[in-house]
This record gives C-alpha cells, structure tokens and sequence, in this order.
C-alpha cells in the first residue's frame, strides 16, 4: 500500500502551488513573446525598477539566488540592453545596476502581463479574500525559507 501524501491530494497546497507556477509560466511565455525575457528575468527588472541603483549583492539577497546567478542574468539582459550599471561613488568596489529606457518599457509590461494574470486568478474573489490568502501565503513562503537560512 501506497503511503498518502500531499503528491496524491489534489486540493494540497503543493499541487496547488504547482499549478500556479506552471500556469503562470505559460502565460507570461505567451504573453511575453515580444518581449523575449522570462519571469525570472522579470523579477530581476522588478529590483532595479522599485530599486534604482541597487547593487548585485542586494537583489541576489532579495531574489534568494547567487551572485554568480545575478551575473549571468544581468548579462543577458545588459546584452538586450535592458541594463547598465554605474560605479558608486562612495565605494569603487560596488557596482549599481539601473534600467536603460528600453528595460523601463520592458518591465513595465511585465507589470500589465502581470495584473492580467491576476485578473484572471483572482476572479470572483472579494478584496478581503484575496488579502488574506496573500497574508496567509506570505506567512507560509516566510517559513519556508527559515527552514534553509537558518542553516
């Protein structure tokens, strides 16, 4: 006999969560195509867009990745010429990263593929639903990540 658990229960939130990144992937590749980057890529635009001047080591601790990642991914999209970055002037050794204009653009239709996809999840739910589930969901990420900085 099989033992049960959250893999064989449909309504699991791991099967659930599953399901909301494979849809949402789908989607942004879809809806993204002239754009011709990826979520992941997207979050990264999302740090130097609400963080002008942030460095590599800031949004490598923000999206939870390497700073050998964040190199390889802002060289790609310094390579579409989405970013740039400047030498801070109080200190030669960090690098600030900012959007070029076409990165601004870029990103900013991310944020319309985005709501989109919200509208479309979030339909029939009332504010205050969709407010607790992401207090609830946070809270759940939150624990989910102690479990391997504590280490």
């Amino acid at each position: 006999m099989r033992k049960d658990s959250v893999f064989n229960d449909e309504k699991s939130y791991l099967n659930s969560w599953y399901k909301i990144k494979k849809g949402f992937s789908e989607f942004f590749k879809e809806q993204s195509k002239d754009l011709k980057i990826n979520p992941a890529e997207a979050m990264f635009l999302s740090k130097i867009y609400y963080n002008d001047g942030a460095s590599q080591r800031e949004i490598a601790y923000d999206l939870i990745v390497s700073e050998a990642n964040i190199t390889k991914t802002f060289k790609k999209l310094e390579s579409k010429e989405l970013v740039y970055k400047t030498i801070d002037e109080t200190n030669n050794a960090r690098r600030n990263l900012h959007l070029t204009e076409k990165g601004e653009k870029t990103f900013e239709k991310c944020i319309e593929i985005f709501k989109e996809f919200d509208s479309v999840l979030f339909d029939g739910l009332t504010e205050g639903q969709i407010c607790q589930m992401e207090d609830q969901l946070k809270k759940v990420a939150d624990k989910s990540l102690s479990l391997t900085k504590e280490k």
